[in-house]
């Protein structure tokens, strides 16, 4: 296969893969709960990317978070971070949801 025609194939795979790549932007409104929400939801936040979602996980599973301010325990959420988030951040009242069961047949 040519160079040319393969760099065309690659241009083209990740043109069609962009949508599936791009996170969803947090609206105005939006708000996102540190003790319930899945990785992927973390990941919409400004500057979290998979390591700092799963770091969020991590904690909550150890010690669930109360107040909103306690996601700065987790390395590398400091408080400039916290001070950009802090709109869309809730803590839903402490303890995590269950995880979802299967359905039933």
């Amino acid at each position: 296969m040519s160079p040319a025609l393969r760099a065309a194939l690659a241009a083209a795979c990740l043109l069609l893969a962009a949508p599936a790549l791009a996170k969803k932007p947090l609206g105005p409104g939006d708000r996102i709960d540190l003790n319930r929400a899945s990785v992927q939801e973390l990941m919409r936040l400004p500057g979290v990317g998979l390591k700092k979602a799963q770091a969020i996980v991590s904690h909550r599973a150890r010690a669930p978070f109360q107040r909103p301010e306690d996601v700065t325990k987790v390395k590398g959420l400091g408080p400039a971070w916290f001070a950009k988030v802090r709109p869309h951040l809730t803590t839903g009242g402490g303890a995590p949801a269950a995880p979802p069961q299967p359905a039933r047949r």
